[in-house]
């Protein structure tokens, strides 16, 4: 039923913020008069819809977003598909009005982003307590970058890269977002300043930066995966995880270590057991795991129990809180794009429909206020995606309209119909390139 419900998941959220943001148009293209052809949900062949007045309110075969048609904006996306370029020669209203017209999809979205997390936090939302914690390191992983950078178990990470860190949440954001790139990093040693150099090892299918810095997470069972080696041999949740290959372990980071340690010898020797010792409702047992092999990482298929807190605010914290959040929100993803355009980020980081169908599904089962925070998350990403300057995009028009606002003249249908067509073929290159990576992060051949 997972598929099936991330699927429906999936459509319930694009279709909700793709409303708010073609509506965004609509309303401020209908204040000033302008004729509004289409209002479409998708694009391509049109399936059913109705018209009224003079707008054909419609769903389109073709479910990757939508469009308003407004005359007296030029072409836009949907005549590059549809292959034509029907426009007015003459433009209703002035370039202002057309450029708050371009403006308010965008806008839209970004003051939804801003209600949404709003109202999750209002409702409460349930984090992990350890990334509000001081990130003081518990454990430090043998052979990781950070025992490479120097980093010891007792360091408090005080500034990566010169911003100061206040919590394990900024500290995984930092390093998590800079795979392959070196990190100055300031920590506090005894009382003492040092200053190092880390650099992230990029893991997991989404290119992660690992460091191999472990904050308190107890060896708890929290989730079995069925099906894995963990399950096979037994292991339970509530299951307190004693010892790993007869080396005694507290944390949940000390389980990771001590397998990957004795799993070093698998790709020459194969696979065999690995003694652990739980203790179950009073009692201890001893489980024989053999780990499976997942890209370069050995498993055996089970989360560590996070004691969580409940994030819920009065209206005007709320609304603080969602101010500082959607804030957080633009500067990571000027980090990622920066990054990318630098050689040092990861096409991997980027979602596309598989991944968020996967978490819009998670969200949809976790609750309400979960749901809402990812939406608001969505939302605000569109609404910059459509700032961008890219032929296509509103961000593109409203380039071109600034630009002919300078030259005091409209452009030519036949320059900015190019333009779009430019504009379409960088647009899905780009996703080609995002969904071939989504179908290798989620697919298994």
């Amino acid at each position: 039923m997972t598929i099936p419900t991330n699927i429906l998941a999936l459509i319930f959220v694009l279709s909700f913020l793709i409303v708010f943001h073609e509506g965004g148009h609509f309303l401020v293209a209908k204040l000033f008069k302008f004729p509004v052809e289409i209002f479409s949900l998708g694009f391509g062949k049109r399936l059913f819809g109705w018209k009224k007045n003079e707008t054909d309110y419609r769903i389109s075969l073709i479910p990757l977003g939508g469009y308003v048609k407004v005359v007296g904006l030029g072409p836009d996306e949907s005549d590059v598909v549809a292959g034509t370029a029907e426009t007015a020669v003459t433009q209703p209203g002035t370039r202002f009005q057309r450029l708050l017209i371009l403006f308010a999809g965008p806008g839209v979205n970004l003051v939804l982003a801003f209600l949404l997390t709003a109202l999750a936090f209002l409702i409460g939302v349930e984090v992990a307590k350890y990334k509000g914690e001081a990130p003081v390191v518990k454990v430090v992983d043998r052979e990781s970058p950070a025992e490479r950078a120097g980093i010891r178990a007792g360091d408090r990470i005080a500034t990566i890269s010169g911003r100061p860190v206040k919590t394990w949440e900024e500290v995984e954001l930092e390093t998590g977002l800079a795979p392959r790139e070196e990190l100055t990093v300031g920590i506090e040693r005894d009382g003492k300043p040092l200053t190092l150099r880390l650099t992230p090892e990029p893991r997991s299918k989404y290119d992660i930066g690992y460091t191999g810095l472990n904050p308190y997470i107890p060896a708890v069972v929290a989730r079995v995966v069925p099906g894995y080696p963990g399950a096979k041999a037994g292991l339970q949740v509530g299951d307190q995880i004693v010892s790993v290959g007869g080396k005694p372990v507290v944390l949940y980071f000390e389980v990771v270590r001590f397998i990957r340690e004795a799993a070093s010898t698998f790709d020459k020797d194969g696979p065999k057991p690995i003694e652990m010792i739980v203790s179950r409702n009073g009692a201890t047992m001893t489980l024989n795991v053999v780990p499976v092999k997942e890209g370069e990482n050995w498993r055996i298929g089970f989360a560590p129990r996070e004691e969580t807190v409940l994030r819920r605010f009065s209206l005007g914290e709320a609304l603080a809180a969602s101010l500082r959040e959607n804030v957080r929100q633009v500067q990571v993803t000027g980090q990622i794009v920066g990054r990318l355009f630098r050689g040092s980020g990861s096409i991997r980081q980027f979602s596309g429909p598989i991944d968020i169908a996967k978490f819009s599904g998670e969200a949809v089962r976790t609750g309400p206020a979960a749901l809402l925070v990812l939406m608001g998350m969505l939302s605000l990403q569109l609404g910059i995606l459509n700032l961008l300057p890219i032929p296509l995009l509103d961000g593109g028009q409203i380039s071109v309209t600034l630009l002919e606002s300078v030259a005091r003249r409209d452009f030519p249908l036949r320059v900015k119909e190019r333009l779009l067509q430019a504009g379409f073929v960088f647009l899905v290159l780009v996703m080609v390139t995002v969904l071939y990576f989504d179908v290798l992060k989620n697919v298994s051949f």
